[in-house]
């Protein structure tokens, strides 16, 4: 099978990373593929009894508190990949897929690259301060407790950021450590901006 086509939509969570790649992966010849939609309808196989052989394996070790690893992470993302291919939801000569948390780390980066081609890498990030404010205010509005801790969140995010780097470089070897850097291969998306604003830019980077 030919490598899937796609644009990685990378930034920390709860800032409209997901929002922008949602609304994209509408339009005809793009698919969102989101980890965390992934395993979301992996629990719901699970429940409904037609979970495959490997998904029962990681439902297995998520409801023991266990993490799932790298290569079962991204040997679940193919097998998803390749069954909207099956399906008819997706064709990977013509289409392209938005990624939307995967890859976490350049671990992942690297393994995924068997199968998966990354033309850009679409940057959409905003300074430590906004980040943390958009955050906590998100959970505060959808009465959530997990993300209203500022603390917390900020080191979340100080973990991200360290990662950040790594993948960043990985997809652009001249890439210099700055949120705002902007390149043929990644292309910065400032967050910043109102919503409208942020998915104009977004949508540019995909013509």
């Amino acid at each position: 099978m030919a490598q899937f086509k796609s644009f990685l939509v990378f930034g920390p969570n709860g800032i409209g990373k997901g929002t922008n790649a949602k609304a994209a992966g509408m339009l005809p010849g793009y698919l969102h593929f989101s980890t965390g939609d992934m395993f979301r309808a992996l629990a719901a196989r699970v429940k409904q009894g037609n979970a495959s052989e490997l998904e029962l394996r990681i439902d297995k070790t998520m409801k023991s508190g266990g993490l799932v690893d790298d290569q079962t992470t991204v040997d679940l993302a193919r097998q998803n990949l390749e069954s909207a291919v099956a399906d008819g939801g997706f064709n990977p000569e013509t289409d392209y897929v938005l990624l939307d948390g995967i890859p976490r780390n350049r671990r992942q980066a690297e393994m995924i690259s068997s199968f998966i081609d990354v033309i850009s890498v679409l940057h959409v990030t905003a300074s430590r301060e906004v980040a943390v404010e958009r955050i906590t205010g998100r959970a505060k509005l959808e009465g959530r407790k997990d993300d209203q801790d500022a603390e917390a969140v900020g080191k979340r995010l100080d973990i991200f950021f360290t990662n950040a780097a790594d993948i960043l470089s990985y997809y652009d070897s001249a890439f210099d450590g700055r949120m705002e850097y902007d390149s043929r291969k990644v292309h910065y998306i400032n967050a910043s901006q109102r919503p409208v604003a942020v998915l104009k830019d977004f949508l540019e980077y995909l013509v």
